[in-house]
């Protein structure tokens, strides 16, 4: 899309979540935000009242755009195909929101931790524990704490989440096939 064609406000959230996914918080300020996005800082604040507001508008931006991402690539026939399809999608995403949410560095008010927390549960954690249900439901899956396992399938995928290429000359999919495989077989023999 021509740049253009983008709104200001727009091209600060693109650019927000760039530097901060490459730089981190604390290394990015918002003059630099600024600079990146082509408008001046005074625009930056005309959009957003301080850093912590942008970086809410960012990290639920972010979240939605990969939560509609995730749920197209969350479809199989059975739980075990939609959970690699889930975990590969998270694995391959370049999605910096809940790393940044993480990290700290901006103290957010509890409304922005609400959106932010909001959004993350919206976009990532309900379409995952959803599949749990179905599968649970359907028989595939045993009966199981389905938050508790979609934390923990969360947790098992993050360290993973947009390294290129993943290590251990994985791909996305083989790394979800094998966190799938082992939360669903276990180790046993």
């Amino acid at each position: 899309m021509p740049r253009s064609a983008v709104s200001t406000r727009e091209r600060v959230l693109r650019a927000a979540d760039r530097l901060w996914g490459e730089h981190g918080l604390r290394g990015v300020s918002l003059a630099a935000i600024a600079r990146e996005a082509s408008v001046t800082k005074p625009a930056v604040y005309y959009y957003f009242a301080d850093k912590s507001a942008l970086l809410t508008a960012v990290v639920t931006s972010v979240l939605e755009q990969h939560g509609a991402a995730l749920r197209r690539a969350a479809r199989g026939a059975t739980a075990r195909e939609r959970l690699i399809g889930a975990l590969g999608y998270l694995v391959s995403a370049r999605c910096n929101g809940p790393r940044l949410l993480r990290d700290g560095g901006v103290a957010l008010t509890v409304d922005q931790t609400s959106q932010a927390r909001g959004a993350f549960f919206r976009q990532f954690f309900s379409p995952v524990q959803q599949i749990l249900d179905d599968g649970v439901r359907s028989g595939e899956l045993r009966r199981v704490d389905t938050a508790f396992t979609t934390q923990a399938l969360l947790n098992l995928v993050d360290p993973w989440t947009g390294r290129e290429p993943p290590p251990g000359g994985r791909d996305a999919t083989q790394l979800a096939t094998e966190i799938v495989s082992l939360v669903v077989d276990g180790l046993a023999t």
